[in-house]
């Protein structure tokens, strides 16, 4: 914890640590945003894959439903679906490892934002032992002050004591 130093405002020691991690939790931020934007691309791209892959298998199931279906066509048209589930596999990888970096980010952010979080806490306290020590000092002044006025008030009186008894 820092301590507070004498004078008219208070200033914190701290501060340029305290806007450097503020820029730091801001980047992290921003780099969170950005993941996320990324995992949502890798969802639709998903979705269109499924999607494809969902219309080429109506397309083979209304080639079946055909009374003489060539057995070349059909077999081209499985192995196309086989390609069509691999590259779901792969899409559906490709967001599950979107997913962790979004994870891992918001961990950093969380990281972040706990660290700038210390240096403000911290910055309060201090603000406070400022006050404190300023209020001390206050008081000791206006102490001072009242028993000069005290130490004058008694001078007098001693000299009028002493000019009544000559």
């Amino acid at each position: 914890m820092s301590k507070p130093k004498k004078g008219k405002r208070f200033v914190y020691g701290l501060e340029t640590v305290l806007r450097v991690r503020g820029i730091f939790e801001t980047l992290e931020k921003e780099k969170l945003k950005q993941r996320e934007r990324e995992l949502e691309e890798e969802r639709l791209k998903e979705q269109q894959v499924k999607k494809e892959q969902e219309e080429h298998l109506n397309y083979v199931r209304e080639l079946l439903t055909d009374e003489l279906p060539q057995l070349n066509t059909i077999q081209m048209h499985e192995q196309h679906v086989k390609t069509m589930e691999e590259r779901v596999k792969k899409q559906q990888e490709e967001v599950k490892k979107s997913e962790k970096k979004r994870d891992d980010q918001r961990q950093e952010v969380v990281k972040r934002s706990k660290e700038k979080k210390i240096i403000e806490k911290d910055r309060e306290k201090t603000r406070d032992l400022w006050k404190k020590m300023m209020d001390k000092l206050d008081s000791q002044f206006l102490d001072e002050i009242a028993s000069i006025k005290f130490a004058s008030d008694m001078k007098k009186k001693s000299e009028e004591e002493e000019a009544k008894q000559k």
